[in-house]
This record gives C-alpha cells, structure tokens and sequence, in this order.
C-alpha cells in the first residue's frame, strides 16, 4: 500500500507539470493539479495511519484492512469534494429567485444537508430560497446536483435501483452495504426504487407513439373444420 501510494503521488506530479499550459486553461490545470496531488497525499497518510509501523501485522486480516482503507480514502475524497462544493456560493443571488408560484423567492441563508454518495456520506451547505406567498422553500443546488428531494447522490441512487431490481428491498441493502459500503436502509431502497418507477413510467407515457399515429387494431378469427357430417346416401356416385 505505501509503495502504491508513492507511485500515485508521483504519477500525480508527473500529470499535473505535463498538463500545465499558459492562460486562462494553465490556471484551471494547476488548480486541479493542486487538488488532485493534496487529495493523493492525504490518502496516502491516511493508508499510512491505518497500516502502522509493521504492514505485515497489520494486515494479517487483509480482508479487514482492504475494508477499513476503501472507507477511510473514499471519505478523505469525499470531504475534499464537499469541501470545493461549500466553497462554491455561485448558487446564491441575494435579489431573489422567481418561485413556481409566481413570486419571488428571497435568499434566507444556506442551510446543510447529509447526503449518501458512492464515496459515502457527505454534507452540503447549499443557498436556501423561501417563497413568502406559498410559504415554501427550495435550494437550486440541489436541482442541479440531482439531489432535490432526496437524499441520495445520483450515483448512489442508481446503485440502489440496480439492486432493487435484482433482489428484495431487505437484501439490496444488504448488498449495496456489503459491496459498495453504502449504507441504505430497506425503506429508503424500496422509496427510492418507487421513486425512479414512477419517474421511468412518467417519461414512457410521453414518448410514447400518439394515438392518432397508432395501426387500427385488427380482429383475427380462426376456424377449424374437421369434418361436415353427411347422409351415406349423399356421397354415393351416380
């Protein structure tokens, strides 16, 4: 693991100087050469936390150790992205968003959110908008993240969908826990697969061909005839 981590330092600074180029595109190279190289090297602390001074011993249950580093660098990743995401207040404007009501939503502050993403759990601050003349309220981050109304990452709930649909509610949980380390209860799998169903049979009514393009529908009639009974005498030759 330390030797690996190394070499994904190295591999890092190796792309961050080929990638850097001149104006307005070198600055954006650097920047994410900057986070991509601090992400590898608190990954790489982290993994030498976890590991200690005698690898060897530590992994004797390498199944455990395997387990414990996916989480401990997947949340180290996940706190540098919901870290560039609560930086970003892009999504605020103090004048007002128009609410589907009509009126104008004004700017109430920025409120937090837990979501579960496939590198696990992580919280937002997002611009927060309330609507005085219907008394609701909604963040537009969370439209454009694809996370409004639930609280599942879009990866995180296409996952889930998978496995609903192979298995019980009960047991896609079991697996999304087991395989991916996300933690979704039973419920929140069967609202989640629901959701989607309804979403997928709304979106098939409208694609779907016009009534006035439609064939005519056709009846079709069989009919088996084995035999017509008849008189002897009928059938005799003249």
């Amino acid at each position: 693991f330390r030797q690996l981590s190394k070499r994904f330092i190295a591999v890092n600074d190796a792309l961050s100087e080929a990638r850097l180029a001149t104006g307005n595109a070198a600055k954006k190279n650097r920047k994410t050469a900057v986070i991509a190289k601090s992400l590898a090297a608190e990954a790489a602390r982290e993994i030498e936390r976890l590991l200690g001074a005698d690898a060897e011993q530590t992994l004797g249950d390498f199944e455990a150790a395997e387990t414990a580093v996916r989480s401990a660098v997947l949340a180290v990743a996940a706190r540098f992205v919901a870290e560039r995401l609560n930086a970003d207040h892009s999504d605020q404007h103090t004048a007002g968003l128009p609410c589907g009501c009509g009126h104008t939503a004004r700017y109430a502050g920025r409120r937090a959110k837990t979501i579960r993403t496939a590198l696990g759990a992580m919280t937002l601050e997002r611009a927060y908008y309330h609507c005085e003349s219907c008394r609701t309220g909604f963040c537009p981050r969370d439209r454009t993240l694809g996370i409004d109304q639930t609280t599942l990452s879009p990866a995180a709930t296409r996952m889930t969908a998978a496995a609903a649909a192979r298995v019980s509610f009960k047991e896609a949980s079991t697996l999304l826990d087991e395989l991916a380390g996300l933690a979704v209860g039973p419920k929140q799998v069967e609202r989640s697969a629901e959701a989607l169903g309804r979403l997928i049979a709304a979106d098939e009514r409208q694609v779907v061909e016009p009534e006035a393009h439609r064939a005519k529908p056709t009846l079709y009639l069989g009919v088996d005839g084995t035999g017509i009974p008849v008189r002897k005498a009928e059938t005799a030759q003249p």
